[in-house]
């Protein structure tokens, strides 16, 4: 019976002779192809930053609504709770800051957008803490953990 080891010897022969650290961190990490620009289009993506870019000029309150009130196909929202409206205009911030606009008027709005959304989330939060945690006799300075 022959055994045979798991590792190839030449495995660091296989290596280019100079990676940096960042790559090989991002390679662990999986995030490698959007640093290489390899990184898949994301045509849904695309299409609302082209919309929100035309909306410029009409506030928060308007980029919030209309995030709000985008549908997928079988009618469901897209951005369907506080978290994923957050998750979006962060992700348009970045955006935005690439491409720097960061002191343009709709980066302010979208801006504002997230920070609504994130005061949502934060009242969503304590309103549900305070429903399944109700104080009662014992205060939080009293309770033990």
């Amino acid at each position: 019976m022959k055994i045979e080891p798991m590792m190839s010897v030449n495995r660091l022969d296989q290596r280019s002779a100079v990676e940096s650290l960042e790559s090989r961190v991002l390679q662990a990490s999986g995030n490698a192809a959007e640093v290489n620009g390899s990184k898949r289009p994301d045509p849904e993506f695309d299409s609302l930053y082209q919309q929100l870019l035309a909306m410029e000029g009409q506030g928060e309150k308007a980029i919030f609504l209309f995030l709000k009130s985008q549908l997928k196909p079988d009618g469901t929202p897209v951005y369907p709770n506080a978290k994923a409206i957050m998750a979006v205009t962060h992700k348009l911030l970045l955006r935005l800051k690439d491409e720097n606009l960061e002191k343009s008027l709709l980066y302010k709005e979208i801006s504002g957008a997230n920070a609504r959304a994130f005061s949502i989330e934060i009242f969503i939060s304590s309103f549900m803490r305070d429903v399944f945690q109700p104080m009662g006799d014992d205060s939080w300075e009293k309770s033990e953990w």
